[in-house]
């Protein structure tokens, strides 16, 4: 992930990254941590996050946040209305950048649940593709936002 970190700065490279699939294992890494972060708020199961679980999820949320600020940079212009005609002087919060990646990019997500979100069986693992609403991208950069400052 730290590769991808350094070469999705380039919007051209970033593109390349989003057109093959990038995202999947971005939202992957992000929806599991999500999901025993849930399940440790709720206490129904003793979750121990470990030190390799919070470095790659903050690893994938950064690159998620590069990706997004590379898109923006690719794809919106500075006459694009439906996003910079929000902001003043051109400058789009890096959150609004990820959700309007997020909501333009389809990505692969799973689509079972398990009772134990620690334990990971591929052959159990069901994914689909997901067009998210702009209502869940934001949702979703919001929390990807969070995890990059730390807040999660």
């Amino acid at each position: 992930m730290e590769e991808i970190l350094i070469l999705a700065k380039d919007k051209r490279r970033a593109r390349i990254f989003l057109e093959e699939g990038i995202l999947d294992s971005l939202v992957w890494t992000l929806d599991r941590y999500f999901e025993k972060q849930q399940a440790r708020e709720r206490g129904t199961m003793n979750i121990a996050i470990s030190r390799e679980d919070i470095r790659a999820v903050k690893l994938a949320a950064t690159c998620c946040v590069t990706l997004g600020k590379a898109h923006c940079a690719a794809i919106h212009t500075e006459g694009d209305l439906q996003l910079m005609s929000l902001y003043e002087r051109g400058s789009v919060p890096e959150e609004r950048q990820v959700a309007q990646m997020l909501y333009e990019t389809p990505h692969h997500v799973r689509i079972t649940k398990v009772t134990d979100p620690t334990f990971i069986d591929p052959g159990r693992e069901v994914f689909a593709l997901r067009q998210l609403s702009l209502q869940q991208a934001e949702d979703l950069a919001r929390s990807i936002k969070a995890v990059v400052d730390g807040q999660l």
